[in-house]
């Protein structure tokens, strides 16, 4: 087996083929990691939670790590790291337009959020606490790792 440094753009590859990932916060004191589904495209990072422990970490302390990776068996495999800060997309007047990117862009993938839908417009919202929360990582930092076969 083979281990090398993946370069940036191998990394963007890697996070635009994929869907699914894992986001790392802080929670108290304590490392805090959940699955999240998200999108990755022109160097923006879009996801969404329903409230709860993540989003409440995630306020108090926006640094957030996401770890992707793409297995092909044990021996071959791709992880990416990015590492930056979370930023809430509100759908309010200034932050409307990317949060209607954000799900527009999620709801490309199929089964983006599985226990319902979420309807912008036209629809009686449902109340904050089952409203989902859109939001992005500002990236301060992108890595991988790619394992080949000789």
């Amino acid at each position: 087996m083979i281990l090398r440094d993946m370069t940036r753009a191998e990394c963007e590859a890697t996070l635009s083929t994929n869907s699914i990932g894992h986001l790392g916060c802080i929670s108290g004191n304590r490392p805090y990691v959940v699955p999240i589904r998200y999108v990755y495209q022109k160097r923006v990072f879009y996801s969404f939670s329903l409230p709860g422990k993540k989003i409440d970490s995630l306020r108090f302390n926006p640094r957030v790590c996401v770890q992707v990776e793409q297995l092909v068996t044990s021996e071959e495999w791709k992880s990416v790291l990015l590492e930056g800060l979370y930023r809430e997309l509100p759908d309010d007047e200034k932050d409307h337009g990317e949060h209607m990117r954000a799900w527009q862009l999620l709801q490309e993938r199929g089964n983006w959020w599985e226990p319902g839908a979420y309807k912008p417009e036209g629809v009686a919202h449902p109340d904050a606490q089952t409203r989902p929360v859109f939001y992005r990582v500002e990236i301060d930092t992108l890595s991988g790792r790619q394992a080949t076969m000789a």
